[in-house]
């Protein structure tokens, strides 16, 4: 079970970071949603540069693998309590993206009537929510 959980997770790390990677060579699609904005007519609360963009994509890609290494699906690279402290940490980062910061992200955000805040509302933050549950999960049967 820690094996499927690890993979289900892992591959949703990595197409997360793959759309980043297609942001980073200068795609755009689904760009305009992915960012939050104060309403429909401004633009957005920032700007994500090739270096944050960069960060994120390998950030996401990192962690995938640290799950996989967590679940001995691939061999571990480096301190042996890397993996688990990394799985506990991803659940609670995406626990705490999910929640939000109470202004623009996640359930309890004011922000809701953009582009962003719907697809945050419909699929971002419950996406966040279930990554949380599933990784915890799976680190509870480690």
């Amino acid at each position: 079970m820690q094996s499927l959980l690890a993979s289900i997770v892992g591959a949703a790390l990595f197409l997360i970071g793959c759309i980043h990677l297609y942001w980073l060579f200068g795609g755009r699609g689904g760009f305009s949603i992915a960012v939050p904005t104060k309403n429909h007519s401004e633009s957005p609360l920032f700007i994500p540069g090739r270096i944050e963009t960069a960060a994120v994509m390998f950030i996401f890609w990192a962690a995938a693998a640290l799950l996989l290494m967590q679940a001995e699906i691939v061999p571990a690279v480096g301190p042996s309590w890397l993996p688990a402290f990394a799985g506990w940490t991803l659940a609670v980062v995406f626990l705490l993206r999910a929640v939000g910061e109470f202004r623009a992200i996640g359930f309890f955000k004011k922000i809701r009537n953009t582009p962003f805040a719907r697809m945050d509302s419909l699929f971002y933050s419950p996406l966040c929510l279930l990554l949380s549950c599933l990784t915890t999960w799976m680190m509870v049967i480690t």
